[in-house]
């Protein structure tokens, strides 16, 4: 073999060295992410409630309903809550110094949406039926916002009547025979609460 053979294929092996060498001291990239990854919408996140965390203080309790009043936070304005007090309606009702709700099957913190809508038919014993735009929530609960101008006017059915059953449009949830007994003493307790207890 010729010298310059020789040189010639001591220059390839040292070729081929130095590409394997710079392979391995590479780093890895990420691997691109599926098309499935690339088209999945952000995960939804839950607004958190802008209503009081705080522990409520009980201010009226009679006819087998307790009034709580629950402070207001830095994080959360203050509210009252009102219902059974043996917590066994799925009715509760809540109010602030903007408004009030009536909640079915859902908790006090619970908000309504913005975009989703939940029509409800209340039926009470004389026959009367009453029509409600509410907000689904996730859990299959409902609640029906409720402007403070016309708070006697929606649930002053609900104060004098002594059970209703909820019905949900579209042959949805029903709930039946709900006991509203003392239900005119809770909803003006509330009221009062509201005044006294709530941020102006």
């Amino acid at each position: 073999m010729t010298r310059s053979m020789r040189r010639i294929r001591s220059s390839a092996v040292l070729a081929v060295l130095a590409a394997t060498l710079l392979t391995a001291c590479q780093t890895t990239g990420a691997p691109a992410p599926s098309a499935e990854q690339a088209h999945r919408p952000p995960p939804t996140v839950t607004p958190a409630s802008p209503l009081s965390e705080a522990p409520g203080r009980v201010v009226a309790q009679n006819k087998g309903w307790v009034v709580r009043a629950h402070p207001a936070t830095k994080t959360g304005s203050a509210y009252c809550y009102a219902t059974r007090a043996d917590d066994s309606s799925p009715l509760s009702f809540r109010a602030t110094a903007k408004g009030a709700a009536m909640l079915v099957n859902a908790d006090q913190h619970a908000q309504a949406g913005k975009d989703a809508e939940s029509r409800l038919t209340a039926i009470f014993p004389d026959g009367e039926t009453m029509a409600l735009e509410g907000s689904p929530l996730p859990d299959g609960g409902v609640v029906v916002p409720v402007e403070l101008p016309k708070y006697e006017d929606l649930f002053e059915p609900f104060m004098r009547s002594r059970a209703v059953t909820l019905q949900r449009d579209g042959g949805g949830t029903e709930i039946g025979d709900v006991n509203l007994g003392g239900s005119s003493w809770a909803l003006a307790a509330l009221d009062e609460c509201r005044i006294l207890h709530t941020d102006k």
